[in-house]
């Protein structure tokens, strides 16, 4: 046996057996100590921020615990999110399977030696376990050093703009490559020094260490040489560790523990659902987020779990399109926000912070105010959200950057009664009239082209379905169209429908994401009254905007009904064969424009992100014979916005390159055949020479969309394009 081998279990030389404690006997409880030291610091200021995170309102919740446990699974531990980019995704999986590997490996060499060998007086890593433990290992190791080659070429050389690109960031890249490193030379060390006994029977199962050995000893051969090496090494690597727990809250690494957490406390509202502001309350003096406390204790969470990995920034079409907002900022800005009063909170200071002790609510604002040379949570970033949730579908870590954005536009709107000027008149319209253009016409105008006289529910009592036209569908010329497409579906088929006609009024949920909750909250109740005059079992409706506010956010009002978007309904009634869309039908194919034998959608943010609806539009467009359904590369759940959504449509937001120009843009090189924009998110030559090859269609199911892209193709000047709502192409077909 080799001089100091103190494992009394593994005593054969040719028995597979890991040897943990091999020549550090006597070094085990300095370990220990030291390991203690580090894990009490890192739990002392984690407690700290935790007492941060506090102070904002409400409490964690705990209640779903086997949903929340399974999120955990899915996105922390299975990395669902980050795969969705392949290169990106496979180099973090690299580096997370790897570290956790080695964690695990970690946490079962020091069981089996404190353990099975002290108490139990057996071994668990030996013979075909310890093959496989060392094998494993190993394996992870080389994955995990793979992927940190790649993240530092990544960050140096391909330099995403995404990226937060921060020394920082690299250093923690290189701490975690040094970590790693002398983890293996100490493995090499080992198996240099122990060579002649095992080193060519079971030594080799370790095959990165080993293959490191084999080049050591070249170098000597000695044993004694590299004991000492070792012994070295050990500590080095020890005290690594330690620094490595000690500092983890003060690098880039702190997601590793904020995210799990973030993704384990996570609201399970419905996508589409904000949280309702208690507005009848006498004592609740504060609506929105004005101040760091008015955070919800999530949405302070949320500040430190960020990544910055800049998936939001990249899939957000404000910022493509050049106006001030990032939400990856957005977060980045609360948690500054978190270190700016860590002070006044009262649990402990951080470098940034305020120097006054004292706890006082009053003095935290967070939107405008000034930290480290620069503005944090401007105004004209907030105002620039289109709310279109691309930055929550592509968060990896569940962050919710649109309600803490809504909820700082609430105290915008309703503690200081600044919206910008143009969604303020849109809002005194809404109050004046009922819909947000002030059009004092009779609803029913649009229903004067119609061939046939439509149900009125005040007249019918009892139906079926109730048709939801809405504002745009009662006013807007081109919605007006749809409005007219869907009767004549629902009369063609021989649906027993009606509509509310004069009595409908705007529930202003576009107010709502506006920050003017008061407008939404006194619209809802007359409408939710209204409906409860009649008896209907579905509700259908052409706006997304509308069929997501009483699908998902009228049941806080004491609205429940069953709620489906027209593409739903109608995808429905062809799949039943009730309505047959052909232009052909009566033998004269000529009948079909030649823009309509090519067309693309356009995935409504509202209907897909959303409501997880994106099949229905498309099995409306295939049912049509002749016609060409082409798919733009950003599509379905990773569609891009047309820049109508979060009140948008109603507002002047200044744009270096208008979102609805990009987006048309990417339709009509989608249409042509051409690559419709680069991997950095840039479109080539927005609003500049775009030119369709052949006549073709982009359709929409969403009156907003259809607005924002017929202005662009306007503004564009781009001929032989027409803009339509699937519903129009159906009802002309059949």
């Amino acid at each position: 046996m080799p001089d100091g081998f103190p494992d009394k279990v593994c005593t054969n030389l040719d028995t597979p057996c890991r040897w943990t404690m091999w020549n550090v006997e006597g070094h085990e409880m300095y370990l220990y100590i030291l390991m203690f030291a580090a894990m009490f610091l890192l739990l002392g200021r984690l407690w700290i921020r935790l007492q941060i995170w506090r102070k904002g309102q409400g409490e964690l919740q705990f209640d779903h615990l086997p949903e929340r446990i399974g999120r955990v699974l899915k996105y922390a531990l299975g990395q669902s999110r980050l795969v969705r980019d392949r290169a990106p995704g496979l180099m973090h999986a690299g580096i997370f399977f790897g570290f956790t590997a080695l964690f695990i490996g970690t946490a079962l060499a020091t069981i089996d030696q404190d353990f099975f060998v002290k108490i139990l007086d057996e071994k668990l890593l030996k013979h075909a376990a310890y093959v496989v433990y060392e094998v494993a290992l190993d394996a992870f190791t080389l994955a995990f050093l793979g992927g940190l080659g790649y993240a530092l070429y990544r960050r140096n050389a391909l330099r995403p703009k995404k990226l937060t690109l921060t020394v920082g960031f690299n250093a923690v890249l290189f701490q975690l490559f040094l970590l790693v490193l002398t983890g293996l030379l100490l493995e090499a060390f080992r198996l240099a020094a122990l060579n002649d006994y095992i080193g060519d029977s079971w030594g080799r199962y370790s095959f990165a260490g080993w293959t490191l050995a084999q080049g050591l000893l070249i170098l000597s051969d000695s044993e004694s040489l590299w004991r000492d090496w070792h012994v070295g090494m050990w500590w080095f690597h020890a005290i690594q560790v330690a620094v490595f727990i000690v500092t983890l809250v003060d690098t880039p690494l702190k997601h590793t523990i904020y995210s799990p957490l973030n993704i384990f406390f996570s609201n399970f509202r419905e996508p589409g659902q904000l949280a309702k502001l208690d507005l009848e309350n006498p004592d609740v003096e504060q609506f929105g987020v004005g101040r760091l406390t008015d955070f919800r204790v999530a949405q302070l969470m949320d500040g430190d779990a960020c990544t910055e990995c800049g998936r939001c920034q990249a899939a957000c079409p404000a910022y493509l399109a050049g106006t001030p907002l990032n939400p990856k900022q957005i977060i980045l800005d609360i948690r500054s926000a978190m270190n700016l009063y860590s002070g006044p909170l009262g649990v402990g200071l951080h470098p940034a912070a305020a120097a006054d002790h004292k706890f006082n609510p009053d003095d935290m604002p967070i939107i405008g105010v000034e930290y480290q040379g620069r503005e944090l949570l401007s105004k004209d970033a907030l105002w620039a959200c289109t709310t279109c949730r691309a930055c929550v579908y592509e968060c990896p870590v569940l962050i919710e950057h649109v309600d803490s954005i809504v909820d700082m536009r609430r105290h915008l709107v309703l503690m200081e009664g600044e919206p910008p000027a143009l969604l303020g008149t849109t809002f005194n319209n809404a109050e004046r009239s009922g819909n947000p253009w002030n059009n004092r016409d009779s609803r029913l105008k649009w229903t004067e082209e119609l061939e046939f006289e439509p149900p009125i529910m005040a007249e019918k009592k009892k139906v079926d379905v109730l048709y939801w036209v809405g504002c745009s569908g009662a006013f807007d010329p081109n919605s007006q169209r749809t409005s007219q497409a869907v009767a004549k579906i629902l009369n063609a088929a021989g649906v027993d429908w009606g509509m509310l006609g004069d009595e409908e009024t705007c529930h202003c949920e576009w107010a709502r994401r506006g920050g003017n909750e008061a407008l939404y909250q006194e619209a809802v109740p007359g409408i939710i009254e209204t409906f409860n005059q009649y008896e209907f079992n579905t509700i259908i409706t052409h706006c997304p905007h509308c069929f997501n506010t009483i699908k998902n956010e009228f049941p806080d009002f004491g609205g429940n009904y069953t709620v489906v978007h027209h593409s739903q309904y109608i995808a429905k009634l062809i799949a039943e064969g009730k309505i047959k869309p052909d232009y052909s039908r009566n033998g004269s194919a000529g009948e079909m424009s030649e823009a309509v034998r090519q067309i693309t959608y356009h995935d409504s943010c509202y209907i897909g992100r959303y409501n997880d609806e994106y099949d229905s539009p498309r099995k409306m467009i295939e049912a049509i014979p002749g016609v060409n359904l082409v798919e733009m590369a950003r599509s379905r759940d990773r569609g891009l916005c047309c820049g109508g959504g979060g009140a948008q449509v109603f507002m002047e937001t200044h744009q270096t390159q208008p979102v609805n120009m990009v987006r048309l843009t990417e339709a009509v090189n989608a249409l042509n055949g051409d690559i419709p924009y680069d991997h950095t998110g840039a479109v080539r030559e927005v609003g500049t020479n775009v030119k369709l090859d052949k006549p073709a269609t982009i359709a929409t199911a969403c009156p907003f969309c259809t607005v924002m892209l017929n202005s662009a193709q306007q503004s564009m000047a781009v001929e032989d394009l027409v803009v339509r709502d699937v519903s129009e192409i159906i009802a002309e077909a059949i």
